[in-house]
């Protein structure tokens, strides 16, 4: 595995968004901006990786906060490097995954995505069309083919792999 290691929270986010998908080991106490509030930052900021959180300190709370924030795992120091291992390799198969659902986004036409984005607050195929400026009808082709080409059978499925994928915060 290639690594990179970075002296602070602020080194790390210089250039985030350009470097490739991958996985990222955080340390809850680092220098300046701390680890949680780390993770807070890039849980939204493309790319989409999954975090593994590690900590000498640990304790519940962070523990908690840290997976509730996004974290896919919080190790407590020292840990058995095969455990490490493990969740490493846990993480490279979701970022697999997630790179799969990104590629059937990318089959989606601009119009297609934003039908789909117009829908993440739940919102009804007429105010979609309205927001839009679409026909009603329209929508429902739209929402047709996506169902379609990401292989789903409902508007939920279509979210989750959105959201999934980085599209949908």
């Amino acid at each position: 595995m290639k690594t990179h290691e970075f002296d602070s929270a602020e080194g790390f986010l210089t250039g985030y968004s350009e470097r490739p998908r991958g996985c990222v080991l955080l340390d809850v106490r680092l220098p300046g901006m701390d680890g949680l509030e780390l993770l807070d930052r890039i849980r939204v900021l493309p790319p989409a990786n999954p975090i593994i959180m590690l900590s000498g300190y640990g304790d519940i709370p962070s523990a908690v906060r840290a997976v509730k924030t996004g974290a896919l795992d919080f190790l407590q120091k020292p840990f058995a490097k095969d455990d490490l291992v493990r969740i490493v390799d846990r993480a490279f198969d979701e970022t697999e995954a997630s790179g799969a659902m990104v590629q059937e986004l990318e089959a989606l036409t601009p119009r297609e995505r934003d039908v789909l984005l117009a829908f993440s607050d739940g919102a009804p195929n007429k105010i979609v069309a309205a927001r839009l400026d679409l026909s009603p009808r329209t929508v429902e082709m739209h929402r047709a083919r996506i169902f379609k080409k990401l292989g789903v059978t409902n508007l939920s499925q279509a979210l989750f792999r959105a959201r999934d994928a980085g599209l949908i915060a």
